[in-house]
């Protein structure tokens, strides 16, 4: 049987994954989320307060953590005014099995689980313990080893974070220019390892947005 460990997952340390679940209308939503693992049977997920995720695993108590390397799912979940009409498709998604949430039909592996309890996490944040349901992975041909793919992941995961900071205080603004540097480097490691592809497209689309909400940010100062 598939575990935890065996999808790369270390103990205490953050694993980039896509969360998904069911709105309260029952239409399904996802979400790039950090999640920590305590042992092969119980995992930690911590959404923002905000998040329509956090609203959604404490109206539900289950979800699906999606694994995948794919950078255009993490960019669609990301960022939904990336899809047509501004919303995701319904045909990402199918229904898990053992929970009441959806789960992406295109990841590697899906982690189906139900939340035991949710507590604090600083201000922003809240931690939420998972244990695993059940956990399903593909059987597909391993690929070989590119920077862009990573690089693009990376960027559009420092990218959630910069439109707010953009639009806080003065040390949030900061924390945004640091991440601004940093979407920078891995823009130029997809340009010059991967140029007309479609991870150098997706870049060239976030740049775009990124600068849009400069000007945003800019025009309210």
């Amino acid at each position: 049987m598939t575990k935890l460990d065996n999808l790369g997952f270390l103990k205490d340390a953050i694993g980039e994954t896509i969360v998904s679940t069911y709105n309260v209308d029952g239409q399904p939503n996802a979400a790039p989320m950090g999640v920590v693992i305590e042992s092969n049977e119980r995992l930690r997920i911590r959404p923002y307060l905000s998040s329509l995720t956090y609203k959604n695993l404490q109206t539900k108590k289950c979800a699906v953590v999606n694994v995948t390397s794919n950078p255009e799912l993490f960019y669609k979940t990301a960022f939904k005014e990336a899809n047509p009409d501004g919303k995701l498709s319904p045909e990402l998604f199918e229904k898990a099995e053992t929970v009441d949430a959806p789960r992406l039909r295109m990841a590697d592996a899906v982690i189906e689980v139900l939340v035991v309890n949710v507590s604090s996490f600083g201000a922003e944040r809240a931690e939420v313990f998972c244990n695993v349901k059940q956990i399903k992975a593909s059987k597909a041909l391993p690929k070989v080893y590119c920077r862009a793919l990573f690089a693009t992941i990376e960027a559009i995961i420092h990218a959630t974070r910069i439109k707010p900071f953009l639009m806080g205080n003065k040390k949030e603004q900061e924390r945004a220019f640091r991440l601004l540097e940093l979407v920078e480097i891995c823009s130029d490691v997809v340009n010059r390892t991967a140029p007309n592809s479609r991870y150098s497209e997706i870049m060239a689309d976030l740049t775009r947005r990124i600068n849009l909400w400069r000007n945003e940010s800019e025009s309210l100062r």
